[in-house]
């Protein structure tokens, strides 16, 4: 305790003697940590962003369905769901644990119109539980319709399927499938509106039908081909599958990184260029704490050697260096963590927005254009940690190099 109240004012005098340097140095620290917490938070908000957008898009966080359904999209894996399986996602959902579950029919078909046709997936809407689950169907085009009712025999279709077979709203398509029977499914629908999700798979093969029309088409009665979960805000997927599994006898529960794997494929790129240029940042404070520390042993090696001739102890010595490094870290980091804070809430509450080059995202895959940034106390706590820890341990040696000096040499310089 007496070389702490002893060596903590001399580092403060220390560091005041030289205010352009320490400012400097302070001011590359305050920067570094800021731009730290900042960049993390804004790869995370991305992150968050890229997953949002791509589960409420279709896919939702889990689905439920029969083993093998995934791999083959065929009628021939559906199933009843059992009574006790949408009581207990009717609980979770009393519970705030998901936001909703819809049903779904899913299946191949051909679509044609005067002479062309394309492949496609015909997929089912339940109108009555779809809007907490996913926004496929919202992103119509100007001049078409959402579905009318349970009665409704119209339907949605890809914007580029659309194209592909020369059709518009309001013209009809002939759909061709196998129904779960075995017979044939077919049908002509009205098209009530053409959507553009940004996504070229979806908009090249997308039909929707209202859930009772594709029942009736396909001869399922209560048969369907999934069960699509969307999770409420923060819960664990893994944590909600928990609950779930527990109803679900043999059916399959899959998570959102196996139904979308090119969004993890992202999401791991974005962690990973965050990373790098997190290191970079950390480096640069470190080296830049070290050179100040190194250049200040340097400036005073005849003033070490006098304290250390008039009896000062080299273990004195060592602490009053490592104490001006952390003094220099404290309020750097304390500054820093203030400004990324600040900065990562002013672009949380106003993102990025790149919805002018949306075309150009939907090239490399992407379809997340507004980008915010979420900053969390896990990356001020671990930022903060880390500097300190490397700029404490680059320290060392300079306050290795005074403590060692010899009195008689360091007094001649």
């Amino acid at each position: 305790m007496k070389d702490c109240i002893m060596v903590f004012p001399l580092a403060w005098r220390n560091l005041r003697r030289n205010r352009r340097r320490t400012l400097l140095t302070l001011t590359t620290v305050i920067v570094g940590c800021g731009m730290i917490i900042f960049n993390n938070a804004l790869f995370y908000g991305a992150t968050v962003a890229m997953v949002e957008d791509a589960v409420s898009l279709n896919a939702g966080h889990l689905q439920i369905f029969d083993k093998g359904f995934h791999e083959s999209k065929s009628l021939d894996y559906s199933f009843i769901p059992d009574p006790a399986l949408l009581s207990s996602l009717d609980n979770l959902k009393q519970k705030g644990i998901i936001r909703g579950y819809t049903p779904r029919i899913e299946a191949p078909c051909m679509v044609s119109s005067g002479g062309a046709t394309e492949g496609a997936i015909a997929q089912s809407i339940d109108a009555h539980t779809a809007d907490a689950v996913i926004s496929i169907h919202k992103n119509i085009l100007p001049g078409g319709t959402l579905f009318n009712g349970s009665g409704d025999e119209s339907v949605m279709l890809g914007a580029t399927l659309a194209e592909n077979i020369g059709v518009v709203v309001g013209q009809s398509v002939n759909v061709v499938s196998q129904a779960l029977d075995g017979t044939i499914a077919a049908g002509r629908f009205k098209i009530c509106a053409l959507v553009k999700t940004g996504n070229p798979v979806f908009d090249a093969t997308i039909i929707l039908l209202p859930h009772t029309l594709a029942k009736e088409t396909f001869a399922m009665q209560d048969t369907i081909s999934s069960i699509v979960v969307r999770l409420a805000k923060g819960v664990d997927a893994d944590e909600a599958a928990g609950h779930i599994s527990r109803s679900t006898g043999s059916l399959e529960i899959a998570r959102w990184e196996k139904l979308i794997p090119e969004i993890v494929q992202f999401v791991v790129l974005d962690r990973v260029a965050g990373y790098i240029f997190s290191f970079i940042l950390f480096v640069v404070v470190a080296f830049t704490v070290l050179n100040t520390i190194q250049m200040s042993v340097f400036e005073r090696t005849k003033e070490f050697g006098v304290l250390l001739a008039l009896g000062t102890s080299r273990r004195q010595v060592f602490q009053m260096v490592m104490a001006e490094s952390l003094l220099i870290t404290a309020i750097g980091v304390a500054a820093g963590t203030v400004l990324g804070l600040g900065v990562s809430a002013f672009v949380e509450r106003h993102p990025f927005d790149y919805s002018r080059f949306a075309a150009e995202f939907a090239v490399w895959g992407v379809y997340t254009t507004v980008y915010p940034a979420v900053a969390t106390l896990q990356n001020v706590v671990v930022t903060a940690a880390l500097i300190c820890t490397l700029c404490g341990f680059f320290s060392l040696l300079p306050a290795h190099r005074a403590m060692n000096l010899a009195p008689v040499d360091a007094m001649r310089q």
